[in-house]
C-alpha cells in the first residue's frame, strides 16, 4: 500500500512539474492575482492527491479540468461577493444616514447568532463568511462530506439572515 501511495505521489509530483505553468495560466487568463493563482494551483493538486485511483495518462487532463472548475468557482464567488458589496453600498447610500453604526449593529447580531451555533456550525459559517472559503476547501479542512458542509452553510446562513431581519426590522 505504501509503495502505491509513494508511486502516486511521485507521478503527481512529476505532473505538477510538467503542467504547473499551464495550470497557473488558466487562472491568470481570468485576471486573478498571482498569489491567488498560486493558491489555486496548489488546490488543484491537493484535490488530485485526495483521489483514490490515479491514472498516469489521464492526470494532466484531470488537472486541467479541475483547474477550470476551480476558476469558475473562484470567479462565481468573487462575483457574488462583489454583487453583495455593490448592493449593500447602493442600499446604504440611499437608505441610511448613520451607515457605520447600523453596519456595526448588524455585525453584532451576526456575531451573537454565531455564538449560539454548535462549534462545527460556527466554524463552517466563519470559514465561508469571513475567510471566503469554498465548500470544497471546508471539506478538506473539516473532514465532513461536501453535502454535510453545504447543508450546514445553507442552514447557518438562513439562521443569521433571520436573526438580522428580526433584530433590524427588515
Amino acid at each position: 500500500m505504501d509503495t502505491i501511495e509513494a508511486k502516486n505521489r511521485q507521478i503527481i509530483g512529476e505532473t505538477y512539474q510538467k503542467v504547473r505553468q499551464e495550470i497557473f495560466s488558466i487562472f491568470r487568463q481570468a485576471c486573478i492575482d498571482v498569489d491567488t493563482c498560486e493558491d489555486l494551483v496548489q488546490d488543484v493538486f491537493m484535490k488530485i492527491m485526495g483521489l483514490d485511483v490515479i491514472l498516469e495518462d489521464q492526470l494532466k487532463g484531470m488537472a486541467v479540468t479541475i483547474a477550470y472548475q476551480k476558476r469558475v468557482d473562484y470567479l462565481r464567488r468573487r462575483a457574488c461577493i462583489n454583487k453583495v458589496h455593490d448592493k449593500l453600498g447602493w442600499m446604504m447610500e440611499r437608505s441610511y444616514t448613520n451607515t457605520e453604526a447600523e453596519v456595526n449593529d448588524i455585525l453584532q447580531v451576526e456575531l451573537k447568532a454565531i455564538s449560539c451555533m454548535s462549534d462545527m456550525d460556527s466554524k463552517i459559517y466563519q470559514m465561508t463568511r469571513f475567510e471566503e472559503m469554498t465548500a470544497d476547501e471546508i471539506v478538506l479542512e473539516t473532514g465532513l462530506t461536501k453535502r454535510a458542509v453545504e447543508s450546514r452553510i445553507y442552514r447557518t446562513r438562513n439562521l443569521v439572515r433571520n436573526n438580522v431581519r428580526e433584530a433590524m426590522g427588515f
